[in-house]
């Protein structure tokens, strides 16, 4: 049994001629498809019930998940910038704090050589797993009042993000020896 549509409810314009205007032949029938004038939907579609639900032909059928496709792989690489960004700063906070440590470490020592070790003793067990950490006092004063300047420089590797590099992280800190202690 053929399907059939109930007649447009303004003459010229049916649903299904919506598209181009309702333009219509002289015997009624629709201009794009030679339909009869009762065709309604579906006009050049494939049938009622397909593509926009408004009789016109969907053309750009697929294209959210072609822009899915092309957008896809730009959002996980803004992902992984913002990972490792974020484990930048995060390490660079770990090199501050190991600094910050060996520096106060140091500055309780009555020799130098005692206070390089507690300082790189410190700064190892501040950064444990994250990287081998080297610890200077270069520009320590070693007296009475003095300032300890420890520097701590650690290269993180940031292959495990695909960019394949490493990046070298410096966190230096100045702690005040104590006024009244005895340094040898």
């Amino acid at each position: 049994m053929p399907m059939t549509f109930p007649a447009p409810s303004r003459p010229g314009r049916g649903p299904g001629c919506a598209r181009r205007g309702g333009e219509r032949e002289p015997g009624g029938g629709c201009a794009r498809c030679g339909g009869d004038p009762g065709h309604g939907r579906g006009c050049g579609d494939g049938g009622p019930g397909r593509g926009r639900g408004d009789g016109r032909r969907g053309g750009e059928r697929g294209s959210l998940t072609a822009e899915t496709v092309m957008l896809a792989p730009v959002f996980l690489l803004f992902m992984l910038f913002l990972v490792g960004a974020g484990r930048l700063v995060e390490a660079q906070g770990e090199v501050n704090g190991a600094a910050r440590d060996a520096a106060r470490a140091a500055s309780v020592e009555r020799t130098l050589s005692d206070a390089e070790d507690a300082a790189d003793r410190a700064a190892k067990e501040s950064l444990s797993g994250e990287c081998e950490p080297e610890v200077s006092l270069a520009g320590t004063d070693w007296k009475e009042g003095a300032l300890v300047r420890v520097e701590v420089t650690c290269s993180l590797d940031l292959g495990f993000l695909g960019f394949g590099a490493a990046k070298e992280m410096k966190g230096d800190s100045v702690v005040p020896l104590e006024q009244f202690r005895r340094v040898e």
